[in-house]
């Protein structure tokens, strides 16, 4: 598995505030890109935000190697936690979120939700 550092986020992650603060990702497997990432970084945390571009049990193989690299690169910062994010327009929580994340040893499932006042 193979992550590689991106200059522009990808389409999936452009709506994301303050682009500045992040850093982005492509994640390849032996067939190509299945996903892309944004991570930022808070004081003990690595911020997470994962588009997975395919699905399947490949791809949760790859993602399964990747999140151990991702793990490695979050201790070398000092940080103690990744925090896993996903930025859904509207107003309803993705029931499949938890399953998901479970999928990769992250606990503590919460629903966060927000709201937009653009100031012109």
């Amino acid at each position: 598995m193979t992550i590689t550092a991106e200059t522009h986020a990808h389409p999936s992650l452009s709506g994301l505030q303050d682009p500045w603060r992040m850093r982005f990702y492509t994640l390849f497997d032996d067939t190509g890109q299945y996903a892309a990432a944004a991570l930022a970084e808070h004081p003990d945390a690595l911020e997470l935000h994962l588009t997975v571009l395919r699905f399947g049990p490949a791809t949760v193989r790859a993602l399964r190697a990747d999140m151990e690299e991702l793990k490695r690169m979050a201790r070398r910062l000092g940080k103690t936690r990744i925090v896993g994010l996903r930025v859904e327009p509207g107003s309803e929580a993705d029931p499949r979120w938890p399953k998901f994340t479970r999928l990769f040893g992250f606990t503590g499932q919460r629903v966060l939700q927000a709201a937009e006042l653009r100031l012109l």
